[in-house]
């Protein structure tokens, strides 16, 4: 499966209603942020996530690429 890793931070701590509407992407809470992480096929898949954020609202904090030994780690998940 192909694509390309990332790890999106969002503002606040995001309630399980809310999570589930994000599609296929680990979650994790970090203090005050929640840390969403996930394949995405190319950036066309990207930026129809981070539209996705937008329209829910969700503050977008941080967005990186995930090195490869990262991206395993995260299953290559694809939402």
């Amino acid at each position: 499966m192909g694509g390309t890793a990332y790890e999106i931070r969002v503002a606040g701590l995001l309630p399980a209603d809310l999570l589930s509407q994000l599609g296929e992407v680990t979650t994790t809470a970090q203090e005050t942020r929640t840390v969403l992480s996930g394949t995405f096929a190319d950036q066309a898949a990207l930026h129809g996530f981070l539209q996705r954020l937008r329209a829910l609202g969700l503050d977008l904090v941080e967005l990186r690429t995930l090195p490869p030994e990262e991206d395993e780690r995260y299953g290559r998940t694809t939402p």
